[in-house]
């Protein structure tokens, strides 16, 4: 008598597990080492209580001449916080957009993907905004950044393209109330890059979401704006630095270069390579 086959069902991937499997072995290998050390010192400092405390080590932030490996085809390029009403605000805009174009102009001329998020509510938005949250409660009564309005488009300034990700947002995160998660999976995205304003608004909410999702993320520190310049230092050069690479376009351009020189010496030097 044949024993029952037992059928074992199978846990759907979720975008996370298919952007840790996307990634090269080499960079799985480091963030498995880097899982694997955050866990012993969150152990160790529970086993640990009483012991006494030491000065946190300095954060090591990356410096303009850095880079670091990366996939094109793997890399979008988001922007936050460029609608005409928010950078109408801030001080040398132009240099912002100028710095922001040619990071985009960058990561397409590598193969990348581009993306934008924008706050834009629409009349249901308005009706429905709680008025426990203490930001966006004063931008609905005001009635600030409806749809369609030149105030919540993305500035004239940028190079935006047909096939560019866009997104509307009613949050400063660019997650939580878009599709964009399900859109850079299934462009098969793992490693998403940050700019625009502000850096302790959008951008900050954007690189907390983004590391739930476990993107691996860069910040570019040259292609962001704050008002207040303190707390934009401190978030570079303190608080970004634990979950993202810090670095500038130029180093953003090495860094994206390194795979096409690659592939042109393996062109050059493998003869079968050459006959195709």
């Amino acid at each position: 008598m044949e024993e029952p086959v037992t059928l074992v069902e199978r846990t759907p991937l979720t975008s996370s597990m298919r952007r840790y499997l996307a990634l090269p072995r080499r960079l799985r290998r480091l963030s498995a080492a880097r899982h694997l050390t955050s866990s012993l010192r969150g152990r160790g400092s529970r086993e640990h209580i009483g012991a006494p405390t030491r000065e946190p080590a300095a954060i090591r932030t990356a410096t303009p001449s850095a880079s670091i490996e990366l996939v094109p085809k793997e890399c979008a390029l988001l922007v936050l916080g460029c609608e005409r009403g928010i950078l109408d605000e801030v001080a040398d805009a132009e240099s912002l957009l100028l710095k922001i174009n040619a990071a985009v102009d960058i990561v397409r001329l590598h193969g990348g993907h581009i993306g934008f998020a924008r706050i834009a509510f629409e009349d249901l938005d308005y009706r429905f905004s709680p008025t426990t949250n203490k930001e966006f409660s004063v931008l609905t009564q005001q009635r600030r950044f409806r749809d369609g309005t030149p105030e919540a488009d993305i500035h004239q300034a940028l190079a935006v393209q047909s096939g560019d990700i866009v997104v509307r947002t009613t949050r400063l995160g660019a997650f939580s109330t878009t599709g964009l998660d399900e859109q850079l999976t299934n462009l098969g995205v793992t490693t998403l890059i940050i700019a625009g304003a502000h850096t302790s608004g959008a951008l900050l909410s954007t690189v907390r979401e983004a590391a739930d999702r476990d993107y691996r993320l860069i910040v570019l520190s040259d292609c962001c704006v704050d008002g207040d310049t303190e707390t934009h230092r401190l978030l570079m050069e303190r608080v970004f630095p634990r979950q993202a690479d810090i670095l500038t376009a130029a180093s953003l351009y090495m860094s994206l270069a390194v795979e096409k020189l690659d592939k042109q010496r393996y062109s050059e030097t493998d003869p079968a390579s050459q006959a195709l």
